[in-house]
C-alpha cells in the first residue's frame, strides 16, 4: 500500500484505493453485530433545486443494506423524534431510538427540553442522549446542568434505564480547535459533570460515547469503569478510533480484555443526502479491521485531524488489535444486547 500524498480527487472515503471487497482477515462468526451508536435519519438535498426535495428513506436503505452486508443486525439510531414513524415503518425492530435532549439556544426555556424528551418517550425511545462536547458550552450543553439532571429524573420514571453521553473530544482538537480553554475548558475539565451524573443515578447504565471521549488515556477510562460498575464505552467514531486505538493499540486491547462486559460496539455513522455507498462499506470494514484482526496498513479514510509526517504516511496506521473471540462476542452483541433487555 503506497504511503505517499493521496491524490486530491481521491473519496474520502478511500483515499488509498484499498479494495474492500478483502474480508479474509474478520474472524468473527457470531450472532450479529449490534451498532449501539449511528444516526440513520430522513434525508433532504441540500440543494434547494434538487428534483427530489422530499425527505427520502433511501440513504437508510443504503446503511442498513450495507450493515447486513458486514453482519450488522439491529442498529440504534438518533434522529429527530418526527422521523421515527417512518424509520420504524420501513425497517421495523431492525431498528432501536435514541432520543437526543439539547437546546438549541443557552436562552431556550428549560420546558422546551422537556417537551422534546416527552416526544421521544412517546415513541418508545430506548436510550436517551446528552450531547456535552466543549463545543457546545456556550449553548448550556453541559451534561449536568440542571435541566438535563431533571430529564433524566423524568425519563428513568418513564422506564429509562440507558443514558448515552458525549463528554470530551479528541486530544487533537483540544490542540487545534479548542486552544481557548477559558471557553472551551480543558479535557480535564470535561469529566466531572459526567461523574456527578453518575453518582447521582447509580440506578441507571451509562455509555460513554466514543470510547467516553478519551482513548487517548486507557488509564482514565480504566480509573472510571473500576469507580462506576453502571459505565459503558462505545465503539464509535471510525477515524479516531482508528488513529488513537491504532497507536496505543497493546494498552486498548488489554483493558477491552480486562473489562469485556464494558464495551459496546458503535460506527456513528450518519445518513447524508447524496452519500456513495462506500462510505457506509469503509466505516463498517475499518472498525471490523481494527478490533478483530491482526491487519497493519494505512487507514483507507482521509482524516483531517493525523498529521503526517514530512514525507511520510497521508493517513494513520490502520492497526488490528485481534481481540479474542469470546470478547469479540461480548463487544459486538452480548453486552448491548443485556443493556437494552434492562428495561
Amino acid at each position: 500500500m503506497s504511503t505517499t500524498a493521496h491524490s486530491a480527487s481521491a473519496p474520502e472515503h478511500n483515499v488509498t484505493g484499498i479494495d474492500y471487497a478483502q474480508r479474509g482477515h474478520f474472524r468473527y462468526q457470531g450472532p450479529p453485530l449490534l451498532d449501539i451508536h449511528s444516526h440513520v435519519t430522513l434525508t433532504q438535498p441540500t440543494d434547494p433545486s434538487s428534483p427530489d426535495p422530499e425527505a427520502s428513506l433511501a440513504q437508510a436503505a443504503t446503511m442498513l443494506e450495507v450493515a447486513t452486508e458486514f453482519q450488522v443486525g439491529r442498529i440504534c439510531t438518533m434522529c429527530p423524534p418526527e422521523h421515527i414513524p417512518a424509520l420504524r415503518e420501513r425497517f421495523g425492530q431492525r431498528l432501536g431510538f435514541n432520543g437526543s435532549i439539547t437546546k438549541q439556544t443557552i436562552d431556550t426555556p428549560d420546558d422546551e427540553a422537556y417537551r422534546l424528551l416527552d416526544r421521544f418517550l412517546a415513541e418508545g425511545i430506548e436510550i436517551v442522549k446528552f450531547w456535552a462536547a466543549p463545543r457546545g458550552r456556550d449553548r448550556g450543553l453541559l451534561v449536568d446542568a440542571p435541566w438535563r439532571m431533571v430529564a433524566a429524573q423524568r425519563a428513568i420514571a418513564a422506564g429509562i434505564r440507558l443514558f448515552m453521553v458525549h463528554v470530551g473530544d479528541p486530544d487533537a482538537w483540544f490542540r487545534t480547535v479548542y486552544t481557548d480553554s477559558a471557553k472551551y475548558g480543558t479535557k480535564p475539565d470535561q469529566y466531572p459533570g459526567l461523574i456527578r451524573m453518575l453518582e447521582a443515578f447509580p440506578e441507571a447504565n451509562w455509555i460513554g460515547a466514543h470510547m467516553g471521549g478519551d482513548v487517548e488515556h486507557p488509564d482514565h477510562l480504566e480509573a472510571l469503569l473500576e469507580r462506576f460498575p453502571n459505565f459503558y464505552l462505545d465503539t464509535s467514531a471510525t477515524k479516531w478510533q482508528v488513529r488513537e486505538v491504532s497507536a496505543r493499540g497493546e494498552a486498548v486491547r488489554s483493558l477491552i480484555c480486562r473489562y469485556p462486559a464494558r464495551f459496546l460496539f458503535g460506527s456513528d455513522l450518519v445518513t447524508r443526502h447524496g452519500l456513495p455507498r462506500q462510505h457506509y462499506v469503509s466505516r463498517y470494514w475499518c472498525q471490523r479491521t481494527l478490533w478483530e484482526s491482526d491487519w497493519q496498513g494505512r487507514s483507507p479514510i482521509a482524516d483531517a485531524d493525523y498529521i503526517a509526517e514530512p514525507g511520510g504516511p497521508s493517513t494513520p496506521l490502520l492497526g488490528g488489535i485481534d481481540l479474542p473471540i469470546e470478547v469479540l462476542e461480548m463487544v459486538y452483541h452480548s453486552n448491548a444486547e443485556r443493556l437494552l433487555a434492562a428495561r
